[in-house]
């Protein structure tokens, strides 16, 4: 394959920084090989245990070793925090535990209790119950005594209790709203008495509960009638159910009656823009026109004095009338 000038020099560019960049990492992993780093005192000493000529993991179990299941001395005691590695390879540990143990150490680690040994990588039940015992740990290295330890795992565990019990109670108060709302909604949305015979309900004293026993009336259908009657005023007819939307007012009719008057009259004199545009037979283009009239012609006694306003024909003067008050 024929590769330009421009072309050969970029992939010869490429190449030299890949063998320059892996060249670094090979010579930077030599170089961190062979350089050792600082040894610590204790690992000085633990390294002088053993033969140079045999590493510490392959050397057998000696007098100065002891197996991690023999006694120790009832005398023997150490800290965790302070033992020099020959103390601790006198307690049991192995040398790869003591190394673990000194790096620990040298970070910063601490072991503030003796159930903290526990951590120690490779620690086993048998081992940690050899050397509980001998373990003492100094009192600047102890946060708490072990009074105090046992002061605070029973607040801990009092704490957790306190916590479940609060998680239960709103649990229970939860499954109790549940099963209130539940109820509430059976209630309400249970089958309502109806009426089994034909009575009438006058339209201006009825109330929703009573609506909703009429056949063919729910919830919806009742707050439309009262809905209707509180922008009227009150009904003066049967017929002006047929005015609310969508309502079934051939079919419902017959269950209705008008006995009590209008329940609340205009002022036409004194009432207020919107309190007139309000009532479903005026409107505010009227309420307008009726504000207008009262400006240039003064008090209003007669509707029929608003027959010469294009807005107030004989039809809206005649459904009007009932409703005015002068």
């Amino acid at each position: 394959m024929y590769l330009r000038r421009s072309d050969r020099r970029v992939l010869t560019l490429i190449i030299a920084v890949v063998v320059a960049f892996w060249g670094g990492v090979i010579l930077e992993r030599r170089l961190s090989r062979t350089s050792s780093p600082l040894a610590t005192l204790d690992e000085a000493a633990m390294d002088t245990l053993a033969p140079s000529s045999q590493p510490l993991s392959s050397q057998q179990p000696s007098s100065s070793q002891p197996s991690p299941f023999a006694p120790l001395p009832a005398s023997f005691t150490f800290d965790p925090n302070t033992a020099d590695s020959a103390t601790l390879m006198r307690a049991g540990l192995r040398d790869w535990q003591v190394r673990n143990l000194l790096k620990y150490r040298s970070r910063g680690g601490r072991y503030h209790r003796v159930e903290d040994f526990k951590r120690l990588y490779g620690m086993t039940p048998e081992l940690y119950d050899r050397l509980a015992p001998h373990i003492r740990i100094s009192k600047q290295f102890r946060y708490y005594e072990e009074s105090d330890f046992a002061a605070e795992d029973a607040r801990r565990d009092a704490r957790r209790a306190a916590r479940q019990a609060h998680y239960d109670s709103l649990q229970l108060r939860r499954e109790e709203n549940a099963l209130a709302r539940k109820d509430s909604l059976e209630r309400i949305y249970s089958r309502q008495e109806k009426f089994t015979e034909l009575v009438q309900l006058d339209l201006n004293a009825v109330d929703s509960a009573t609506l909703k026993k009429v056949p063919g009336i729910a919830s919806y259908r009742a707050r439309q009638i009262l809905r209707y009657r509180d922008r009227l005023g009150g009904f003066v007819s049967i017929t002006q159910l047929s005015e609310i939307e969508n309502f079934p007012a051939d079919e419902l009719a017959s269950w209705f009656k008008v006995e009590r008057g209008v329940l609340r009259h205009l002022k036409i004199n004194s009432a207020s823009v919107a309190d007139l545009g309000r009532h479903p037979y005026i409107g505010f283009a009227r309420a307008r026109a009726i504000e207008t009239y009262r400006r240039t012609n003064g008090t209003i006694h007669s509707l029929a004095e608003l027959r010469l306003l294009p807005e107030f024909t004989d039809d809206v003067i005649r459904r009007i009338e009932p409703y005015i008050e002068y």
